[in-house]
């Protein structure tokens, strides 16, 4: 008997944490395509930077940070399409240039750019 309660136990168990499973939301339905994204971008380096975002072999122009600066760049969500990620480009003005990782973003939410002197140490923070 106790073998038997012990049995439905862990089948009532396992039924919620499948139904738990299956009531996964995407966050970006019903969100404007016009939902602010920022870019805050600091920088460490003693040249002022040129920030690109960067789609596929596409190429948009947010802005440039300053020597030693800090600036943010908002840009609509629609411009990371519909998967949500990108790369961030940065070309220091005479000098060399970066291009980041592939970044994922969901509407509304703020990346966070450290360019340092040798831009391929730089961070990126999604939060």
């Amino acid at each position: 008997m106790k073998a038997h309660y012990t049995r439905i136990s862990w089948q009532l168990l396992l039924t919620l944490l499948f139904a738990g499973c299956g009531s996964h939301h995407n966050t970006s339905e019903g969100v404007s395509p016009n939902t602010p994204v920022e870019l805050e971008g600091e920088n460490h380096n003693w040249s002022d930077i040129v920030i690109y975002l960067v789609r596929g072999s596409q190429r948009q122009r947010l802005g440039m940070v300053t020597a030693l600066g800090n600036t943010v760049f908002t840009f609509p969500y629609r411009r990371l399409g519909n998967s949500g990620d990108a790369r961030l480009a940065a070309h220091a003005i005479g000098g060399s240039g970066y291009t980041s990782e592939s970044v994922l973003v969901q509407p509304g939410q703020t990346i966070k750019w450290t360019l340092e002197s040798d831009l391929s140490r730089s961070s990126l923070a999604v939060y």
